[in-house]
Formats: structure tokens, C-alpha cells, sequence
């Protein structure tokens, strides 16, 4: 079973607080995301090497200071990069940035690439063949882009509610459709070379208060329905799942020890990074102990901190 993580320690980084709870287990934890980011150079798809991923991480790691690892898990702020999120430069083993752009449907807010069918209609041909090459798509604009991460694909929500303002993004209410579908895309992203994202991790079902939301949910529906297709993400050897903005059993998504810990990284076996929805973040040291391992966009809070720092 999957040690407790922890990536924050007191720490000071481009002016601003940063949290990893110790150096030991932080190191798991960088090694989780420099993993992903050196197996998916050359595209891991169906077949990653996680234990190959992580000796190279592990070498890497040693060349890193304080400051480096620090700015590997946490973002740099909305607007300051060229995609959606972006981690610091790390100079020491000439890695630029960990470059992570939505979405689902492939690369946004730029011109000249492709707008792909949605997630539902992929999922509504019933054919492997077409969701497969729909996410080797996606992932070739992707890497052509220069984008690292693809933040996508989605299985969560899963679609509990028909009206759902966002179910069109995922692929299907049918957790084995859904998860197929997941597994599928997934390859094609990382057999592109791109890493994909699993999200929104989980009982993220309706946009309306998805902020403020607490999904109940009992144990054997968890696993038949919302944790399904997540299960097949990790068996699709996913770069990265992101956590959501609601609460599960009265517990913040990004700082749950049970979905995150228990289920995705202990059960599932996930080995590659958790990283926050935008904003997603309500604590450090308590979401790193639950699991989080990368916190995007890296302002809130750092903002809150710096308030807290003024008036100790």
C-alpha cells in the first residue's frame, strides 16, 4: 500500500510561501511527476515503463535544489506562460516548463487547430478504433503546439443528470462505455507523445454550485459507476488526474485522503500525478497528505498566505 504523500515543506519561492510537509516524502512525489514528464517524451501510451520512468526522475531529482522542486509542483500563476497552467523552469537539467492546456476537445485558445467531435459523440460510434485515433489527434496538435499536458479527457462528470452542463465533454452515463472510451483516447493522446489528464476526479456532476457541492456517495456505487472509467485511465498508464472543485462526504476533492490516497492511488494503483483543478486548492499541508502533488494555477493560495504572513 502507497505511503501517505506530501509535497509542501516552509519554503519561500519568486516571493510567495510554499508548503511541503517533508523532504522525504516530497521526493515521492516529484519523482511521481518528473516520471510522467520523462516516460511521455518519447509517448507512453498502453505500454509505460512507470519503474524505468521513475530511475530517471530519481536522477534527475539529485540535480535539483530546493527552489526547483518547489516550483515543479506548484503553478506560476494564471497568465504568466504560455498555456492555462505552467510550472517554473528547471534550469539544472534544462527542462523548460511543464506546459498544461486545455481541453477536452483538444488545444484551446489559440488559431489554426482542430475543434474534435466531443466526447459523447466519440463514445456514440461504439468503435475503439475511432475514439483511438480521435485521441492520437488530439495528441499530435498537442505536442505540434509545444504543449506538454492535454487536460482531458473526461469521464467525471459521468452524467448523472441529463441537463449536466458539461456531460457532452465526457463520453457516456455508462461507466464501461465511459471507461473504454478512456482507455482508447488515452493511448492515442500518449502513443502522440502528449501526456493526457484524467478528469474531473470525482462526483463532479453538475456545473451549477460545483464549488461549494457535496457529493454523497456510497462505497459500491463509487466503484460500479463514478471510479470505473478512472480505473481504466490508470490502466491506460495516464500521465496525470486532476481533482475537483466539489466535496466528497463533506471533504474538499484536492485534499481527500480517501478518493486520492485510498482509492485512486492505493486501490487503483496510479502512479502518475494529481494536479488541482483551477482553483481547486483550499489548503496545503492537508492536501498534500491526502495526495495532491501539484497545485495549478499557484495564486489563490499564495494570496492568502501572503495575507496571513502580513497580519502573524
Amino acid at each position: 500500500m502507497r505511503a501517505p504523500c506530501s509535497i509542501w515543506y516552509v519554503s519561500y519561492s519568486a516571493g510567495h510561501p510554499i508548503f511541503l510537509h517533508s523532504f522525504a516524502e516530497m521526493r515521492i512525489h516529484i519523482c511521481a511527476i518528473l516520471g510522467a514528464v520523462f516516460s511521455l517524451v518519447s509517448a507512453q501510451g498502453f505500454n509505460g515503463d512507470w519503474d524505468a520512468a521513475y530511475a530517471k526522475a530519481t536522477t534527475a531529482l539529485a540535480k535539483l535544489s530546493t527552489s526547483d522542486k518547489v516550483g515543479l509542483v506548484t503553478g506560476i500563476g494564471w497568465g504568466k506562460g504560455p498555456c492555462t497552467g505552467n510550472t517554473s523552469p528547471l534550469t539544472s537539467i534544462n527542462f523548460r516548463t511543464l506546459c498544461l492546456q486545455d481541453g477536452p476537445l483538444g488545444v484551446r485558445s489559440t488559431t489554426g487547430i482542430t475543434a474534435f467531435p466531443p466526447g459523447i459523440q466519440a463514445a456514440s460510434t461504439w468503435d475503439r478504433t475511432l475514439m483511438y485515433d480521435r485521441g492520437h489527434g488530439i495528441g499530435e496538435e498537442t505536442k505540434a503546439l509545444g504543449i506538454n499536458v492535454i487536460l482531458g479527457p473526461v469521464c467525471g462528470p459521468l452524467g448523472q443528470f441529463a441537463q449536466g452542463g458539461r456531460n457532452w465533454e465526457g463520453f457516456s452515463s455508462d461507466p464501461y462505455l465511459a471507461g473504454v472510451a478512456m482507455e482508447q483516447t488515452i493511448g492515442g493522446i500518449q502513443d502522440a507523445g502528449a501526456q493526457a489528464c484524467a478528469k474531473h476526479f470525482i462526483g463532479n456532476e453538475q456545473e451549477r454550485g460545483r464549488e461549494t457541492m457535496n457529493s454523497v456517495i456510497d462505497d459500491r456505487t463509487m466503484h460500479e459507476l463514478y471510479l470505473w472509467p478512472f480505473a481504466e485511465a490508470v490502466r491506460a498508464n495516464v500521465a496525470a488526474v486532476m481533482c475537483s472543485y466539489n466535496k466528497i462526504g463533506g471533504s474538499w476533492a484536492c485534499e481527500n485522503q480517501h478518493t486520492i490516497n485510498e482509492l485512486l492511488k492505493s486501490e487503483l494503483g496510479f502512479r502518475g500525478y494529481v494536479v488541482t483543478d483551477w482553483n481547486a486548492g483550499h489548503s496545503n499541508t492537508a492536501a498534500a497528505n491526502a495526495g495532491l502533488d501539484m497545485g495549478m494555477p499557484g495564486t489563490k493560495f499564495n494570496v492568502v498566505l501572503h495575507a496571513s504572513e502580513s497580519t502573524a
